[in-house]
């Protein structure tokens, strides 16, 4: 590897949905609608370009199915970038939107939206947890440190990053903070030249607004991957008034968490167009998901899935420009630590876990519709939509704008 001392850069994500969560005290829908307004929407927005792009870049990789957190990836990539400088700082500033003289900006921005986002509202719990693991003896700067703790909650631990138990501590720590559903994210040290570790980690649990029937509608039905025969799959069913959105090449309905501060929006290809179509389509901006929703009568079918997803980065990263930074005798990250030789990414390990089941958790005793969506009057035909071939999905905060997941299935049978 080279002289270079490392900066093993570890992000992940968690998502889960299911079980019975309560969903936590805090801000009512109003509130939080009201602290949304204060946020810089420049954030979300930057946020959830960079998600579609490394998306686009990890489709291109292999397909299947394919679960990332915009959030979660522009999150600890900007904890990195406060310790980065030089041209390092101006690449890692293209990718996240803000340029090196504007990180002030990016970090009280996290710090506000972060703070919104630990209160996920009734019905709803979300948690998100940064660390930085710095090795033992290797101090980090001060200034770097009081950043991350200061803007971004980051808990600050030091460990021996060459030993063996600095897998079981960093893992313990995702596991903690992943509600268990994460508990392999180092396999082995980081290593004798490792100088950091950074980890961000997102945790979601919503109940859907309206709740599938489970005994009554649940059946087993045909779905339809890409290649091969059909597969069987467990077909959750709900009729009622949706947010629907058709268009020539694809239908999408949207289905709200809690008091509607949350949402998951499902988007299902037409017969005659792909996944692989509409995927081009998102990474080019072009496919308009947040247009022309209206209230809808209709019925939905969709499967139960479960997917876990895990990858590293570095490749797909370096094709949207981030290079210096990965490269072991240019990567300059000298506001992170006092070294006399470079500090660069050595990995950037992204993990997610998806559970949607009838429940998501407990159905808030709510009746506030989505009012977003406009009170146009029911269509004259009610709509059927049909999740029995591969389509995108993507959860997001509605208040905020942030996109928490973006994903791909294209088997629900599969849940690797």
């Amino acid at each position: 590897m080279g002289m270079g001392k490392r900066l093993s850069a570890l992000i992940l994500t968690v998502l889960f949905l299911g079980g019975c969560s309560e969903g936590g005290p805090g801000m009512n829908y109003a509130e939080r609608q009201a602290a949304a307004a204060g946020l810089d929407s420049g954030l979300a927005d930057s946020s959830n370009r960079l998600g579609v792009k490394l998306f686009g870049q990890l489709w291109k990789q292999g397909g299947g199915n394919l679960t990332i957190s915009p959030y979660s990836v522009a999150a600890a990539l900007a904890l990195a970038y406060n310790g980065s400088a030089g041209e390092t700082a101006e690449e890692l500033g293209k990718l996240l939107g803000y340029a090196p003289d504007e990180r002030q900006k990016l970090n009280t921005g996290h710090q506000s939206l972060m703070k919104l986002l630990n209160h996920g509202g009734p019905g709803v719990e979300l948690k998100i947890a940064n660390s930085v693991w710095g090795m033992k003896g290797l101090p980090l700067r001060r200034d770097y440190l009081k950043t991350g703790e200061d803007f971004y909650s980051a808990q600050i631990e030091t460990t021996d990053l060459a030993a063996e138990k600095s897998v079981k501590e960093i893992n313990g720590w995702v596991a903690d903070h992943t509600g268990d559903k994460i508990q392999e994210m180092l396999t082995k040290p980081p290593g004798p030249q490792a100088v950091a570790v950074l980890v961000n980690a997102l945790y979601f649990k919503g109940g859907w607004t309206d709740v599938f029937e489970e005994q009554a509608a649940t059946k087993q039905a045909d779905f339809y991957p890409p290649d091969g025969p059909a597969v069987q799959v467990m077909m959750m069913k709900r009729g009622g008034m949706f947010s629907y959105a058709a268009h020539k090449d694809w239908q999408a309905v949207k289905l709200p968490y809690g008091e509607g501060q949350m949402e998951m929006v499902v988007v299902l290809p037409g017969e005659q167009s792909s996944l692989a179509e509409l995927v081009g389509q998102l990474e080019q901006g072009t496919l308009p998901l947040d247009e022309d929703y209206t209230s809808t009568l209709g019925t939905l079918l969709l499967p139960r899935f479960t997917a876990s997803y895990g990858t590293e980065l570095s490749k797909a990263l370096q094709a949207l420009g981030v290079k210096l930074a990965f490269d072991p005798s240019q990567g300059d990250f000298s506001l992170m630590s006092d070294l006399d030789s470079p500090i660069y990414f050595e990995q950037v390990i992204h993990k997610t876990y998806i559970d949607v089941n009838e429940r998501g958790t407990e159905a808030a005793a709510s009746t506030v519709i989505d009012m977003r969506a406009g009170a146009a009057p029911p269509a004259d035909k009610p709509f059927e939509m049909n999740v029995n071939r591969p389509f995108l999905f993507m959860i997001r905060d509605t208040q905020t704008g942030a996109t928490l997941f973006l994903g791909a299935i294209e088997n629900p049978q599969r849940t690797d």
